[in-house]
């Protein structure tokens, strides 16, 4: 279903110029910046009033959503908090009051900690938020305002398959959609998985593997092999940090890799940042006919998970002996002979057209439903913060990280220049 947004926007002046000209968004191949002046920060009393959206800063915004009522929802990373757009251009607080909350010391607070991706619920009365440095799945009522958790115990771990979402343990929950039964899929990002709540609230792995490659040696334990405990006769779950009897915790990271193409979804790799420096990454999205689609960042490819549960590489050149292919190349060509340099964010526009973040390439490129690959926005390999009211393939970003699509408008979240723009495209 489409959803109308926008269309009652006056137009807004762009920002950079003393005196600027209006950004003419009506224009098809467009581009303007419709929230954020372009400095990093967050303005003093923010939380309590309402800013003209081309006044305001924020700080590594990471995507946007739009809503069927005109308005658009922003994940204010840097800033720890939820804001949106109203149709009225003015930016107004959400939830979050930058104090990095719901964390094992005070697992009570309802702030956030880098907050990269949401989606709406089924009914479209909540949003559902990767909190993503909180390691849970979180949930705000939009009429309440009410921060409730849906996932995840604030561990940065894997634990807890086949057991209460809840109770579970996440690491780094970068992504998240509904599958088409309503169900919740997660980019588990630093457990190297893809898992699912189901209806009756439980936690399953539906994708990927958890696997400690080079454990230090010596001494029995769970870090003596290489690492993945499945469900066993005793009903354990499944995870590194359940494995051996009595249980034992295995504290190394799960090891990025490539492997699985053509084959179960189950028994597949991928290699997602992990760590501290981490970027958020990795991001889902399903098709009309139910397929699952994901960025494998750090593997510089974009991959499909089909009905049947097979994985399809569908962008992006394979990584060779274990090493990913990385640079910009292959415009105009097949998708699968394309080079890409962290590929994050991936929407569907209405032709079935796939549009991803190439974000170290610094630009927005697209995969035809012919699989032919082309560039959107930005010039691919040089970043910056120019070009609103130009042309989108003449203008500059800067890592951008987040995509979405409304009504013809493809919403890009600048996120190293501190700004969303917007690319109408029809």
């Amino acid at each position: 279903m489409k959803r109308w947004i926008w269309i009652a926007l006056p137009l807004f002046a762009c920002s950079g110029e003393d005196e600027p000209e209006p950004c003419d968004r009506s224009i098809v191949g467009n581009i303007c910046t419709i929230a954020g002046n372009g400095e990093n920060g967050y303005d003093t009393g923010a939380d309590d009033r309402d800013i003209p959206a081309l006044e305001a800063r924020m700080s590594l915004p990471q995507d946007s959503l739009p809503a069927p009522d005109g308005t658009l929802y922003i994940p204010d990373w840097n800033n720890h908090r939820i804001r949106h757009l109203d149709s009225d251009g003015l930016l107004k607080w959400v939830a979050g009051r930058g104090e990095l909350g719901g964390t094992l010391d005070d697992p009570a607070n309802n702030d956030f900690n880098h907050p990269p991706n949401m989606i709406f619920d089924a009914t479209g009365n909540k949003l559902i938020i990767a909190a993503w440095h909180n390691s849970k799945i979180r949930t705000i009522d939009l009429a309440t305002r009410e921060v409730e958790d849906m996932g995840g115990d604030g561990k940065r771990a894997y634990f807890g398959d086949g057991e209460a979402a809840l109770t579970s343990s996440l690491d780094l929950p970068a992504s998240i959609a509904l599958d088409p039964m309503g169900r919740l899929v997660i980019m588990d990002e630093a457990n190297q998985v893809l898992r699912r709540i189901n209806a009756d609230g439980t936690i399953e792995r539906i994708a990927g593997q958890c696997i400690v490659d080079n454990p230090p040696p010596g001494g029995p334990g769970p870090c003596e092999t290489p690492v993945q405990c499945p469900d066993d006769a005793a009903g354990r779950p499944s995870g590194k940090f359940v494995c051996g009897d009595p249980v034992e915790s295995c504290k190394l990271p799960c090891t990025p890799a490539y492997s699985g193409d053509e084959g179960p979804a189950m028994e597949m790799r991928m290699a997602q940042p992990f760590g501290q420096s981490a970027i958020p990454a990795g991001r889902i999205v399903f098709d009309d006919a139910g397929n699952l689609y994901f960025a494998d960042t750090s593997n510089n490819i974009i991959r499909m998970i089909d009905t049947d549960g097979v994985v399809h590489r569908i962008a992006g050149q394979a990584p060779v002996d274990g090493v990913a292919q990385q640079g910009y190349a292959g415009d105009g060509g097949p998708a699968t002979d394309a080079l890409l340099n962290a590929p994050v964010d991936l929407v569907f526009g209405d032709d079935g057209t796939l549009y991803f973040s190439d974000v170290y390439n610094h630009c927005v490129r697209k995969i035809a439903p012919n699989g032919t690959i082309d560039r959107v926005a930005g010039q691919c390999g040089e970043k910056g913060d120019e070009g609103d009211g130009v042309a989108a393939l003449d203008a500059l970003l800067k890592i951008p990280y987040g995509l979405s699509y409304a009504d013809g408008v493809l919403y890009i979240a600048d996120t190293g220049n501190h700004v969303i723009r917007a690319l109408r495209l029809r």
